[in-house]
């Protein structure tokens, strides 16, 4: 045929050979979708925009634990003088010095 068979209340058009399409979109065209491969993009797109979004949420949530966690110069200063202190009343000769 020359001329491609319409068929606009049709759900299914068929040629003589018996090949057949459906003539309703695909879910893919009903998302506004041009077809599979650029489905396929967005998905991925979708995909690498979550996986990001995950690491930078779990580099931020570990650098806040790390800054309440760290030491202020103060409690250093203090922590140092108390080993000076402790290793003055074992002995630097002890068995229990560090």
């Amino acid at each position: 045929f020359n001329e491609a068979l319409e068929c606009e209340n049709c759900t299914m058009c068929c040629n003589e050979d018996d090949d057949c399409y459906p003539q309703q979109k695909t879910k893919v065209q009903e998302l506004g979708l041009k077809d599979y491969g650029t489905f396929a993009s967005v998905l991925s797109a979708c995909f690498i925009v979550l996986c990001c979004s995950v690491a930078l949420l779990l580099y931020i949530s570990a650098r806040r634990k790390n800054i309440e966690n760290s030491l202020t110069s103060e409690m250093e200063t203090r922590i140092k003088e108390l080993d000076i202190y402790a290793l003055s009343k074992i002995g630097k000769d002890s068995v229990y010095s560090y």
